[in-house]
């Protein structure tokens, strides 16, 4: 069996690409993924949030643009939690190609 790590918030930079962060408005994001999650995995990502509060945690979700709404593709469960805080925006990271 091989040996398997998991990376919470991977993101793979091609050469000559440039990782960008900034806030988006929690109505202009989608989700990827819309399966069931684990109630205690969000409950994580809502007490981390409230510890670092009013700052957000890092490492933020990833995604990428599509349009002009953000769509996550990691991190999830840290963007349930910060609808939860009635949070306006949510801190993202994604990939801009030269």
């Amino acid at each position: 069996m091989p040996l398997l790590i998991a990376e919470d918030r991977g993101l793979a930079v091609p050469p000559g690409a440039t990782v960008r962060t900034g806030y988006v408005p929690v109505h202009d994001v989608r989700l990827a993924c819309k399966a069931r999650m684990a109630v205690g995995d969000v409950e994580a990502a809502y007490r981390r949030r409230i510890g670092c509060a009013p700052a957000q945690p890092w490492p933020c979700p990833v995604g990428k643009w599509g349009g002009d709404r953000f769509e996550i593709h990691d991190g999830r469960h840290e963007y349930v939690a910060a609808l939860m805080l009635g949070c306006e925006h949510i801190l993202v990271a994604w990939v801009e190609e030269s």
